[in-house]
């Protein structure tokens, strides 16, 4: 293990001082998932900034309405509690699942949160009851607040301070685990909350591998009937969950739906048995999604397939230009410190990869091929290769293939890529590389859709925010970025 400077402020100011000071430093909440990849290699601190001696984190209070738990509170002390189990039994009972009794006097709520890995069970119990979290600039719900696999609306700097949890007319969480580890497998939470016209119902997924999720269609059946019938129709789409060595994704999502019956059972007294009356046929296709989040499928060859589809206000013409500028592509990659040219749509750059308790720097190389440049067909394509080496920590790769087409005024960008890992970096298992390969290539072109508009933007009248006439600073910023751009080819 790299050796680091242990530090123990005093108070939220201090620990956010620290905490801007040192950018490579991190927090100590219980450290359940930062020491054991510190111990495997898998993140390298400069700083540990210990939370426990900061007053009023471990505390745990009624404030006005909603239940006060402390950031720093254990999952043991939560468990414990009375004012919790009076508040909410649910919160007590989940915490009281969680690994075991060493884990649950170490862990806690906050650091669980901040980490927000995909098979945590507190992310579904916060989720499903619609808390508020508040942290040392500002109040974040729930629903803001989870960003997917390991992330979260946490700033640089910013730090958890408690959770408020609202008092719900009912709340029960359920989860089947995986054996060794007690981690959710599949875990589902459901709530139900007073609100104006009655009662509405919330229902949260964690273990389906891309970060918890709320099922949307079964908290409108549930809310508009409170009774284990309504749910007879429904069934969890694969589509939302990825498989590994445990459970594929058609299992994990007939386990989602299972796990929500018995919950909602456990708050109605029904049985979890479906009805006699027929359920209509399922069709929802096992690797697709209705939200546009990129899809997963399997490879032949190992690593995953993962595609998207995004639609540019911008001429095929200006995007193509786009693709092959370095600067662009630069503030694009995520994690992206430095880039430098090794020849003509060939590149070297350090990229840093942070996914939870896993951080490495990448030395990458970036290469640009079988490059076809827009026709009288209004079509364009182009392949990009990637592969980088984390030290001992292991190699990555991946290729990724990117199609352009003309869509009215703008551009559809369609793109399939291709990533595997080896090494250390590899033990964390393929449902884990999978996911993150989709977040990362889903940032990067979801960046490039953002920055090409951004820096596009005025070009042409139907989508442009600026006037016909641009002013003449605005001129001369053009015709600047434009010579750094062909500066930087050279």
């Amino acid at each position: 293990m790299q050796a680091f400077v242990y530090l123990r402020p005093g108070s939220v100011a201090e620990a956010v001082q620290l905490m801007h000071a040192h950018a490579d430093a991190r927090l100590l909440a219980g450290g359940q998932s930062l020491l054991a990849a510190m111990k495997l290699g898998l993140n390298a601190p400069s700083h540990l900034i210990d939370l426990q001696d900061v007053p009023g984190l471990q505390d745990i209070r009624l404030d006005g309405d909603s239940l006060h738990v402390g950031a720093m509170a254990t999952h043991a002390r939560i468990a414990r509690s009375p004012q919790v189990r009076a508040f909410c039994p649910m919160l007590a009972a989940l915490a009281q699942g969680i690994a075991d009794e060493q884990v649950r006097s170490v862990g806690t709520i906050g650091g669980s949160l901040a980490n927000n890995d995909p098979a945590a069970c507190w992310p579904a119990g916060v989720l499903a009851l619609g808390a508020t979290l508040r942290t040392s600039q500002r109040e974040i719900g729930a629903d803001d607040f989870f960003e997917g696999l390991y992330g979260t609306a946490l700033q640089p700097g910013e730090l958890l301070l408690a959770v408020l949890f609202p008092r719900p007319l009912a709340a029960h969480y359920r989860k089947h685990e995986q054996p060794a580890s007690r981690f959710a497998m599949v875990g589902v939470a459901v709530a139900r909350l007073p609100a104006k016209d009655g009662a509405k119902v919330r229902v949260a997924i964690t273990g389906l591998g891309n970060g918890v999720l709320r099922w949307k269609a079964a908290e409108q059946a549930l809310s508009a009937q409170w009774q284990i019938s309504a749910l007879d129709a429904l069934a969890f789409p694969s589509g939302e969950a990825l498989g590994d060595i445990h459970a594929s994704a058609v299992y994990r999502a007939h386990l989602a739906a299972v796990m929500c019956r018995r919950a909602v059972t456990s708050l109605t007294g029904e049985t979890a048995a479906r009805s006699t009356r027929p359920v209509p046929a399922r069709t929802a296709a096992p690797d697709t999604r209705a939200d546009g989040v990129p899809t997963t499928e399997v490879a032949a060859a190992g690593g995953s397939v993962l595609t998207g589809t995004h639609l540019l206000l911008l001429p095929l013409a200006q995007v193509w230009e786009g693709i092959l500028d370095p600067l662009v592509l630069q503030r694009c990659i995520p994690g992206c410190e430095n880039m430098q040219a090794l020849g003509e749509h060939r590149y070297a750059a350090t990229v840093k990869v942070g996914i939870g308790p896993v951080s490495a720097r990448f030395q990458t190389q970036i290469a640009l091929s079988d490059l076809r440049p827009p026709d009288a067909s209004g079509m364009a394509a182009c392949s990009l290769r990637f592969e980088g080496q984390a030290g001992g920590l292991g190699h990555g790769q991946g290729t990724a293939q990117v199609q352009l087409a003309r869509a009215g005024q703008g551009t559809q960008l369609d793109w399939q890529a291709r990533t595997q890992v080896s090494g250390r970096i590899a033990q964390f298992g393929n449902r884990l590389i999978e996911a993150t390969a989709r977040k990362l290539s889903g940032q990067f072109f979801e960046r490039f859709a953002t920055v090409l508009q951004a820096d596009n933007a005025g070009e042409l009248p139907a989508v442009s925010k600026r006037p016909a006439n641009p002013s003449l600073f605005q001129a001369l910023r053009a015709r600047l970025e434009r010579f750094l751009h062909a500066l930087f080819r050279r």
